[in-house]
Formats: structure tokens, sequence, C-alpha cells
């Protein structure tokens, strides 16, 4: 599989909720003000030795700060460099280390499940205890934290030969906030063990298989079914490799009576499929598909370039043109409270971009108005700062599945950038109004840091998720 691909359709990633409807089944009240909620890792190394800390935090209306849930340190375990190397490049470390797998936040911000286990850890494995595996919930204030059940044997992070990797990181919740939704391992028609989609209900802990499909993965791919998400009260979509890795075709199954189908799709011209993920009354859905055609910017050989799309189930509009590799390498999404598409590229099609940095856009799908929001400047041309972390390559916006607050208008995002000269060696969550005002850094990770003597602290800040339906 391409990294290019990896990257844009298949990493949903993080944690960022904000204030909606409803409730977890578990009493406590929702924020009107935004709940975001993310996992800080640190990592500490010395000659290819590590030790490694993790929290869980959540930001509670952008001003108070709870720890809800700390592991470690584990360790020492050999590291091979990993956390030098990826904390030089200003990237992630969990859930390719430590504890902290998959995440998701109820819609109305009100508390958050998620899952602990290192079995899948690239280096480091089975570090943590066992008893404390497994799914949980917690709400938004730190208090309630309860064991839900075991954790998910599909794993939540997959390296992909020869340089990608596939992630599956979020529980997908339902409006209500009651159930979750994930991929483990369960029996098919068969008997046979393969990965289907599984639904929980938070307050009875009640854990059901919904899916009994025959498992298709060869050895070395990602595991069959990925990012199994709620569209109604009684729909979940999922993902479902066929065949190739790189070759996603998307499925629903009715929560009551199991029912499996397929997703139309509408075709547009040189072939590429558009998926209708979810409909509401007209509004559209915003999505990112490769067009066959040469990019200006081609990366490790990919040349297909990538252009924003929206559909409202009848018609499809593409809404960039800019052909370039990195445009929305992470998905874009719809503003409730404008229309627009808010989306990442390195493009300057408005003459306000011109050293080709990582920025953030947003259009309206009828009237065409394009219009840009950030304007970093990192120094240099670069050839597609979507895809890079580390300065002078570029730096990175991760807009994956970001999310407004509706009563704020503030804008969510992590990003690897140095906009107001207090990220130097790290990536931290940022906020941003929908007119580039008010640029606020959220988070304060110290990043990558070499002593005299060569010992190498690392401290990340770890995932962004939108919670609720797509749009």
């Amino acid at each position: 599989m391409n990294p290019a691909q990896i990257c844009r359709t298949l990493t949903l990633v993080g944690l960022l909720a904000v204030a909606g409807c409803g409730d977890d089944g578990g009493g406590s009240s929702a924020s009107n003000v935004g709940t975001l909620a993310y996992v800080v890792t640190s990592c500490r190394e010395v000659a290819g030795v590590a030790t490694l800390h993790q929290e869980l935090r959540i930001l509670r209306g952008e001003t108070e700060t709870v720890t809800v849930m700390s592991v470690g340190p584990l360790g020492p375990f050999t590291s091979y460099g990993l956390c030098t190397v990826w904390g030089r490049a200003r990237d992630t470390l969990a859930p390719r280390l430590g504890a902290f797998q998959r995440l998701g936040m109820a819609p109305d911000g009100s508390g958050v499940v998620f899952e602990l286990s290192d079995a899948s850890a690239q280096v480091g494995r089975d570090l943590l205890p066992p008893e404390q595996r497994g799914m949980y919930y917690v709400r938004a204030d730190g208090s309630g934290r309860r064991r839900l059940g075991p954790a998910s044997r599909v794993p939540a992070w997959y390296f992909v030969p020869p340089g990608g990797y596939w992630m599956n990181l979020r529980f997908g919740f339902d409006a209500s906030g009651r159930q979750v939704t994930y991929p483990d391992l369960g029996p098919d028609e068969a008997g046979e063990e393969a990965p289907q989609v599984f639904v929980h209900t938070l307050a009875t802990r009640e854990r059901r298989q919904l899916t009994y499909l025959p498992r298709i993965a060869h050895e070395g791919d990602p595991p069959d079914i990925g990012w199994p998400s709620f569209i109604d009260a009684h729909t979940i979509l999922f993902g479902r490799f066929s065949g190739q890795p790189n070759r996603v075709t998307y499925r629903t199954v009715d929560v009551d009576d199991r029912r499996v189908s397929d997703v139309p799709t509408v075709a547009l011209p040189g072939g590429t499929l558009i998926p209708i993920f979810h409909i509401i009354g007209g509004q559209w859905t915003a999505g990112s598909f490769d067009v066959p055609s040469e990019a200006v910017n081609p990366v490790a050989g990919w040349l297909m370039t990538a252009e924003v799309f929206v559909t409202d189930g009848t018609n499809v509009l593409q809404l960039t043109d800019f052909h370039r590799t990195d445009t929305t390498t992470w998905d874009p999404f719809v503003s409730p409270l404008d229309g627009r598409v808010y989306f990442t590229a390195s493009a300057d099609p408005l003459g306000t971009n011109p050293s080709y940095d990582c920025q953030i856009f947003s259009i309206e799908p009828l009237t065409r108005d394009l219009r840009q929001v950030t304007f970093f400047h990192e120094g240099g041309e670069h050839w597609a700062a979507c895809f890079s972390n580390r300065r002078p390559d570029g730096c990175r916006i991760d807009f994956n599945l970001a999310s407004q607050n509706p009563v704020t208008g503030a804008i969510y995002f992590r990003s690897s950038c140095d906009p107001l000269g207090r990220n130097p060696n790290g990536a931290q969550l940022f906020a941003i109004q929908p007119d580039g005002t008010g640029l606020r850094q959220l988070t304060n990770a110290r990043g990558f840091v070499q002593g005299e003597d060569r010992t190498v602290d690392v401290e990340t800040v770890d995932f962004l998720w939108r919670s609720g339906p797509y749009r």
C-alpha cells in the first residue's frame, strides 16, 4: 500500500469532542463549552533502551485539564532508537509504543472510552500488567472510571511493508452516547475466527458480535475490518479489505437484525468510486479521493493527485483542482455552523502561500468561495509539506476528523508547525476561528530534547478525533 494512501484513507485517529446532545448512560451531564481529550506520551531513551509513561488528559472548556488515567512507567525495554527517530521527526508515539490504543468520546463530551493493551506494540510488548489491560469508560471530570471488558484482539496499529502503516484507533459512538462499536476477533459462519464488527452497550457492559464474515486478509495485510462507525441509531458503516490491502469496499450492518448490506457508490469520470457515507436531509458529506492525473509534487513515486469532493447523495462535486499529492491528507469536514468544507493543502491557489506550507483552507460547495484560514510559514519551498513533520521539509497539520465547537466556533487540530514560537521541537494541539483569528496553542509538550549525555527525552501529544457521525 502506498504511504500516501495509508495516511489519507486509513488513518482515523485521535480524540476530540464538542458539546452535543445525549448522554452515555452513566449519569454525567453534557458540556456546553467543548471537551478535548488527548494522550501525552513521554519516552526517555539511552543507548537504545527506553522507559515510557502515558497519561490520558481531558481539557474541559479549554481551561481545566484533568488527568483521568496514568500508565507506567513501562520498561526499561529495548527500543532500537525508535523514541529518538519518531521524536526527532515530531511524530506520534502512541499507539506504536505504549498502552493506549483505541479511544472515543461521547457526542456530548461527557465521557471517554479507551483501550489499554500493548500486545501489538512495535517494541516493548507485554509490559503492561495483565490487570490493567482492557476497555474502560471514564467521565470527563475524571470520575466514574470502570472497566467495560477485555481489549480488542484486532490491532489498532499495523505496520504495512515497506514503510507504511494502517491505523484504526477510534471507538465509534452512537448519537445517544450509549453504545460504541469497534472491530474484534469472532467466529465467522463456519466457526473460524476472523475480524468482525462488535457493539458494546456502556451501561450494561453487554457486548454483541454483529457480523460473521469470512477472513480474507493475507499474511502481512491489515485486518479485514476497519473503522466501524454509527451512521444512524441502527446502522454501522465499516470498511472491508477485499483481496488487496489498498482495495476497500464499504458495507453496513443493522444493529438489530445484523443484516449486512453493500454501500452504494457513485462513479466519477476516470473511475474514481465515492462511497456515500452519511446523508442527512440534503446536507453535504465531504471526502478526499485520488484523481487519475499526474501530480505536480509526486512523493516516493506516488503520482496520483488528491482532491476534495462533496456529495448530497445525488450530486457529486469536485471542489479542488490543485494537482498535488498532499491535498486533504486528513479527512475534510463540513462545518455545521457555516456549511463550508474545511481541509488541509500545501497549494497556493490564492497567491497567499508562496512557500507551499501546509495550511487549512475552507470552501463553500456551491459558490466555490475559497479561503485560506492559516498562514503558517516555516521557510523554504516545501515539496509536499502536508506529508512532512520535521523542518525544513515542512510542518504537518493533522486535521483528521477535526471538529468545531458549536458554541465558540473554534476549530481544533494537531500540528508540528510553530506559528506562535512555542513549539520548537514537537507537535501540539491548537484552536483557531474559521476566519483565521484567535489562534491558540492548547498544549505544551516538550517534544524532542537531547541532553549532553546523549539521553533523549520525548514528550508527544497523540491523537485528535471528532465525535459523532461522519459529515
